[in-house]
């Protein structure tokens, strides 16, 4: 398999704790990796994407952005010193709406041309899944399919419930006094 040697930039090679290195040495080693080989593995961080990735528990394995659809998980460079690995949602022409699988929010609008790479392989405990098996593929259509009502819901009841939460605080604050 291709990703079998896919170094893994966020060890440093001996047994014992992970290497930490700072953002913006670790992205250019992974730009780096994938003008070399065409693949470079990222150690998940985050909650995001969960539960499909999970925090400093899983990595991935990714390829230079070729064609994205939606569904596909992306690295994409924020351009202020971030980096996020989220799923896109929609595309529209050049631009793109992504979101994590955890998250409340969208990001809407982002350029398609700050894409560093499209995640093709989870890393989970040694373990490789391909993100083409029929499991991973329907995940991926479920949740985005789900991505902008599930977001919606929870703003509605965010919404909803808002005059509640005011009159409870104040409710608490008559008592103290």
């Amino acid at each position: 398999m291709k990703n079998e040697k896919v170094e893994k930039l966020s060890s440093s090679g001996r047994k014992g704790p992970l290497q930490v290195l700072p953002t913006e040495t670790y992205f250019a080693l992974v730009r780096e990796k994938l003008a070399e080989n065409g693949q470079a593995y990222v150690r998940v961080t985050g909650t995001s994407m969960q539960p499909l990735l999970r925090h400093l528990r899983d990595g991935v394995i990714i390829e230079p952005p070729g064609r994205i659809r939606p569904g596909d998980i992306v690295l994409f460079d924020r351009r202020n010193g971030r980096y996020a690995l989220h799923r896109v949602i929609r595309i529209q022409g050049d631009r793109f709406t992504m979101a994590g699988d955890n998250q409340w929010y969208l990001d809407r609008d982002l350029p398609l041309n700050q894409v560093v790479g499209v995640v093709r392989w989870v890393d989970r405990g040694g373990r490789k899944i391909s993100c083409e098996k029929f499991f991973m593929k329907m995940y991926a259509r479920v949740v985005t399919a789900l991505s902008v009502p599930r977001i919606n819901i929870r703003r509605a009841v965010g919404w909803l419930v808002k005059p509640f939460r005011r009159a409870g605080s104040d409710h608490r604050k008559g008592e103290r006094g």
